[in-house]
């Protein structure tokens, strides 16, 4: 994720935050009742302190409701301003983490909303975070991770964004013509031209 994206400030909070919070709970001889629901208030807090509209525990589209139990639900759904997001939550036990459930629900949130940010985010001890598999990989890390290192015990946060296929794609085929023309091109642009404006110009052309 670019620095200019709209959410790039409050997943960096969100994730010193819960490393924080649950090093505090910890102190607190609390251990025996964690698990990813005591993380749903810090995030809701922080996202609120940021200016979000957020909610909780939202029903996915595109996921019929089984004949047994509740429709699936999204964590987190919000908005601020008009850039939209959903957020799924997962606690890391183990290095291998299966999130095929909560890869499901966020594509078919997108398959809603296309415009719409989704992200992971995994919470855990950083001895099973730090170098964590996630399974299906279909995710790209946002920021680098965030590590509680107090005591002998130490929390950490990763935040991981939904992989686009289409715009992956489109991202490495505009970086390649990027690189050619930069190639080409490089002595004959005067020192003023802005290379935002340059990109803007090829993406058109593509």
């Amino acid at each position: 994720m670019s620095p200019s994206n709209p959410h790039t400030d409050v997943l960096r909070r969100i994730k010193r935050g819960l490393s924080g919070y649950v090093s505090y709970l910890s102190a607190c001889g609390m251990k025996e009742s964690f698990s990813e629901y005591i993380l749903y208030e810090p995030i809701l807090r922080i996202f609120t302190a940021c200016g979000y509209v957020v909610k909780c525990e939202v029903e996915c589209p595109g996921h019929e409701k089984p004949r047994r139990g509740d429709k699936k639900r999204l964590d987190f759904v919000g908005k601020s301003n008009s850039h939209t997001f959903a957020l799924e939550v997962k606690w890391a036990k183990k290095k291998d983490l299966n999130i095929e459930n909560d890869c499901g629900k966020l594509t078919k949130y997108r398959d809603k909303d296309d415009a719409a940010d989704c992200f992971l985010c995994v919470f855990g001890r950083k001895s099973h975070i730090k170098d964590i598999k996630l399974n299906p990989p279909k995710f790209r890390e946002v920021g680098k991770a965030v590590y509680a290192e107090f005591g002998q015990t130490k929390f950490g946060c990763r935040i991981y964004r939904l992989n686009d296929a289409a715009r992956d794609g489109a991202s490495r085929r505009l970086d390649s013509t990027l690189r050619t023309s930069n190639n080409a091109c490089d002595r004959h642009l005067p020192a003023t031209v802005d290379p935002r404006r340059l990109r803007t110009i090829i993406t058109s052309m593509a």
